[in-house]
């Protein structure tokens, strides 16, 4: 790991201290970027650091996959906080005072599901909406359902007084953007006349809603269409977006609010790819155009500085006795060599173009604002190797 550190002193541009200070007094971090950069490790690797440092932390995935439950060595997470044991999972780490770390992984039906619950005006409605075809068909497909369902999530952790911080794991650019334009769009949603032609008249009931004439027409073309049962779920589904309608409004005003205040940050995180690159800049131009920036920037498994001049210095010699001793004959050492040799320049070539790529990236973002973390020989599936990532990002804090 020593060495590690060494070849890979000169990518950590920037200051030291930036991500070390978002994690110590941030309310809200937002791990946004490209699939497949690690985001969701990086989500982790903040979260047992700042609960190291004495946070109350929890980390909350949106996507679907299980990657956060596998880099925090469980088996599974469910849409509860569940909180990991460091003393029994890093009995030799200290932790600060007061730290805790807890995860958890959205399930958009459940939270609906629990949604409902909470606001509907009797069991009856509940039963009614649980039992609604259109209900358990939209709820986990509908456009957009999964982005509704985390900011609600997200709503009760902020506000719930427990946790310090929250870490939320998006999924990749474009569900991101949508997640952070949902508020604006459920204000547009509950705002649109068409669901209210659906809505019963609260003064004359459903009846008094179904003379309308617009309303009425909408109704009969939609019977015929799809039949009278199809209608009828359709005036029940909407009838329980009614008493769910100022809830959700407020909350997504909350939420508005929450990803906006400066106690909130964004890091984009991406790697050093040419297409990720672009893409992890496209969304940090969306974050400008909705009045939002990123706090600081990720690039995840960069390439160790490998260089060509290093073959020179090789003992040729010494390297034949070391392949002998490990059981290779004479005559095979040579081809050997010249294999180790030739992954060697294969692995330089990337080094090179991996520092070429950050060279661009840190002219777009602002080198005080890049961070850069080497390329791992395994997958992260534990806390100490969280606790070693977390190290290259906030490098200035105890290992």
């Amino acid at each position: 790991a020593g060495s590690v550190v060494f070849l890979l002193q000169w990518f950590f541009v920037g200051d030291n201290d930036h991500i070390l200070k978002i994690v110590e007094t941030a309310r809200l971090i937002v791990c946004a970027g490209p699939g497949g950069v690690g985001k969701t490790t990086t989500s982790a690797a903040l979260g047992l650091r700042a609960a190291l440092a004495g946070r109350r932390v929890i980390v909350l995935t949106i996507d679907p996959a299980r990657r956060l439950a596998n880099s925090l060595g469980l088996d599974e997470l469910t849409n509860e906080p569940q909180r990991i044991d460091l003393a029994e999972r890093a009995p030799d780490v200290p932790v600060a005072e007061g730290g805790e770390l807890w995860a958890m992984m959205l399930d958009q039906k459940q939270t609906l599901d629990d949604l409902v619950t909470r606001y509907a005006p009797d069991k009856g409605a509940v039963k009614r909406s649980h039992n609604n075809n259109i209900y358990k068909l939209l709820s986990s497909t509908l456009a957009g359902m999964q982005e509704y369902m985390a900011l609600d999530k997200l709503h009760d952790l902020y506000t719930g007084g427990y946790y310090e911080l929250v870490v939320l794991d998006t999924p990749p650019t474009k569900n991101a953007l949508e997640f952070l334009e949902t508020p604006g769009r459920a204000r547009q949603f509950f705002d649109d006349r068409i669901i209210k032609w659906f809505l019963p008249n609260q003064k004359k009931g459903l009846l008094g809603r179904m003379i309308n004439p617009a309303g009425s027409v909408v109704v009969a073309l939609l019977s015929r269409i799809f039949g009278q049962a199809f209608v009828e779920d359709l005036i029940e589904f909407f009838d329980t977006l009614q008493f769910l309608q100022d809830a959700l409004r407020t909350r997504g005003e909350m939420i508005d609010f929450i990803l906006r205040d400066p106690a909130t940050n964004f890091l984009v995180i991406t790697s050093a790819d040419a297409r990720r690159i672009k893409e992890a800049l496209f969304f940090h131009e969306k974050l400008g155009a909705l009045n939002q920036k990123a706090g600081a920037f990720i690039l995840n498994r960069v390439m160790p500085n490998f260089d060509l001049g290093d073959l020179a210095e090789v003992d040729q010699g010494a390297l034949r006795a070391a392949l002998e001793r490990e059981g290779v004959a004479a005559e095979q050492s040579g081809a050997i060599t010249a294999q180790l040799e030739d992954q060697y320049r294969h692995l330089a070539e990337l080094a090179t173009h991996n520092r070429a790529i950050i060279a661009r990236f840190a002219t777009e973002v602002g080198p005080g604002l890049l961070r850069t973390v080497p390329l791992f020989g395994e997958d992260v599936h534990d806390l100490d190797q969280l606790r070693r990532l977390g190290h290259f990002l906030t490098p200035s804090a105890p290992l």
